[in-house]
Formats: structure tokens, C-alpha cells, sequence
């Protein structure tokens, strides 16, 4: 079991590396928001540095939409999933293995960039460590509240929009605890960053079984 799981792992990170370009998609869509918030805010330094968090979230939270429609996509169109289904293949392997592989090569790379950008927004490195946690925090559950809900979709005709429908109510809460998590750092309280590992803990345990059931209907 422990082979078949490093064996998955391999191919999804070969196929983030090589053969998709659906993280490097995500990525470049989040540097490019990046860019256009200071353009749309215009000259006032004072409103950039007020709205730098929230824009970064914002931001976040549109990259791990893009990437997610792509999470199960192609190994559905291709019969890849249907194949893995024939061979007994356990399904808690191949959505392990996704989510591992999503928040590796589209989470984990915002998170690094995103303390680069807030020094751009706000001219100011207070915040980095609490924006830096925050994230590390905010885009795991991202990608774990967003499994179910691509594997929902799969084979719905208007399948992006019906996504991005579904799927931000459930972000909201994510993106309002972070905000506030990075605002409340430098004083002192923790009391968000509890609530988003609670929230993180309890998905873990929750939301892969959740996409499995998912996953086997929709194959059925």
C-alpha cells in the first residue's frame, strides 16, 4: 500500500511537472491579479497598504478556482479513473495523491510568493510572518473543500461556472479567518489561526472521505 501510494505521488508530481501546465496556469493567474489590484487602486499608498491582505486573499482564492476544475478533469475524460475503479485501485490512494500533488505545486508556490507581493502592496514587511501562516493554514483547506466539489462536477457540461458557484460560500468563511488572522498577529491573538486549524483538522479527516463516496458514484 505504501509503494502504490510513493507510485501515485510520482505521477501526479511528473504530471504537474511535465505533462500539465494547470498549476503553472494557476500561478501565472495569481501574479497577474497581483499586478492589476495596484493598477486599479491607483496612486493612493494608504488604501494599497489597508487592502494588501485582502487583495492577496482574493487573489488566492481565484488561483485554487482555476486549478481546481483540472483536479479530477483529466483522468475522468481519459477513463483513467474508470481504469483505477476495474482494477480495485483504493480510491483513498488517488485522492490522497491529488491533494498532496494540487497543494504542492498550486498552493505551497503562492505561499512563497505572497510575502514578496505584500511588500510590493504595502511597502511594509510587518505582516509577513502572519500572512505567511495564514496562508500555510488557508490553502490546504482550499484544496480539501474544493475535492468534493470537483468531484461533483464531474461531467457537468457548464462544469467551471457551476465550480466557482458551489464553491466559494464554502471559501468565504476561509478567506474572512484569514484576513482577520493576519490583522490580529502582530497584537498578540491567535485566537483565527486556532479556528483554521480546527477547521484544517477536521477536513482532513472528513473531506477525502466525502470526495471518495463522490468519486465512486460518479463512476458507477
Amino acid at each position: 500500500m505504501v509503494k502504490l501510494f510513493f507510485l501515485f505521488l510520482f505521477k501526479e508530481c511528473k504530471s504537474y511537472l511535465f505533462k500539465s501546465n494547470k498549476s503553472w496556469f494557476a500561478i501565472s493567474f495569481f501574479l497577474l491579479c497581483m499586478l492589476i489590484f495596484p493598477l486599479s487602486l491607483g496612486n493612493d499608498n494608504n488604501l494599497l497598504k489597508k487592502t494588501a491582505i485582502s487583495s492577496i486573499w482574493i487573489c488566492v482564492l481565484f488561483a485554487h478556482l482555476i486549478s481546481l476544475e483540472n483536479l479530477f478533469k483529466e483522468d475522468y475524460q481519459s477513463g483513467i479513473l474508470l481504469q483505477y475503479n476495474i482494477n480495485q485501485i483504493p480510491y483513498s490512494i488517488i485522492v490522497a495523491t491529488k491533494c498532496l500533488g494540487h497543494w504542492t505545486f498550486t498552493g505551497l508556490p503562492i505561499i512563497f510568493l505572497s510575502p514578496l507581493f505584500l511588500i510590493f502592496l504595502s511597502g511594509s514587511s510587518s505582516d509577513i510572518l502572519g500572512l505567511f501562516f495564514s496562508l500555510l493554514l488557508g490553502t490546504p483547506l482550499f484544496t480539501l473543500i474544493g475535492m468534493p466539489i470537483a468531484a461533483l462536477t464531474l461531467g457537468a457540461s457548464s462544469r467551471g461556472p457551476l465550480l466557482i458557484f458551489l464553491s466559494i460560500p464554502f471559501f468565504l468563511p476561509i478567506i474572512i479567518f484569514g484576513v482577520l488572522s493576519v490583522r490580529s498577529f502582530s497584537s498578540g491573538s491567535y485566537s483565527e489561526y486556532y479556528l483554521l486549524c480546527a477547521i484544517l483538522s477536521i477536513s482532513i479527516v472528513f473531506l477525502p472521505y466525502i470526495t471518495i463516496k463522490i468519486l465512486k458514484e460518479s463512476l458507477r
